[in-house]
């Protein structure tokens, strides 16, 4: 480029060339300079449901965010890394943050073809499930078929609770 009396315009030249001699300094450092930095990457969650199925509006932590809002994803599909806190039936479970975060446990109740897990105190498992408003322990037994007593359930009755339909072991 040339202005009115045929000089080159350096000037957005100079300026990009410092721009790259900015970014190369600040990728200079040993290798401990890296490893303090935190991670920015959220933690990897496998999509189970598979590549024919459309992507879910939330795949991700069981973290305090996600407990927040579960009601916002009612009836919709979503897939969580979590961990199981305690097991009221291999059918019936809650289940927690798997960073230690303390939050509130998520009623988790399968489908009868979830698959072969039967969760364990501790267990991160990946899920697939749909978030449903207002639990009813005796609707739920009745309709899945739950080998359970209705009083086991009723500490979550009114709660959402996850209806999951695949269940597998965290990677």
């Amino acid at each position: 480029m040339a202005d009115q009396l045929g000089r080159p315009h350096t000037r957005p030249l100079l300026a990009a060339a410092l721009v790259l001699a900015t970014l190369g300094l600040s990728a200079c450092g040993d290798e401990d300079d890296n490893a303090l930095a935190p991670s920015l990457e959220p933690a990897s969650v496998p999509d189970i449901r598979g590549p024919e199925d459309p992507d879910d509006p939330y795949v991700g932590l069981l973290d305090e965010a996600f407990r927040e809002d579960l009601e916002a994803y009612s009836q919709q599909e979503v897939t969580l890394l979590a961990a199981v806190e305690e097991v009221i039936s291999p059918r019936a479970f809650t289940v927690t943050s798997t960073a230690g975060e303390d939050l509130d446990p998520v009623l988790v109740v399968t489908t009868a073809d979830v698959g072969n897990i039967d969760p364990e105190v501790g267990q991160e498992l990946v899920i697939a499930a749909t978030p449903v408003e207002d639990f009813d322990a005796d609707t739920a037994i009745e309709e899945l078929r739950l080998d359970l007593d209705a009083t086991e359930l009723d500490a979550w009755d009114d709660d959402v609770y996850l209806l999951a339909t695949i269940l597998e072991e965290a990677p």
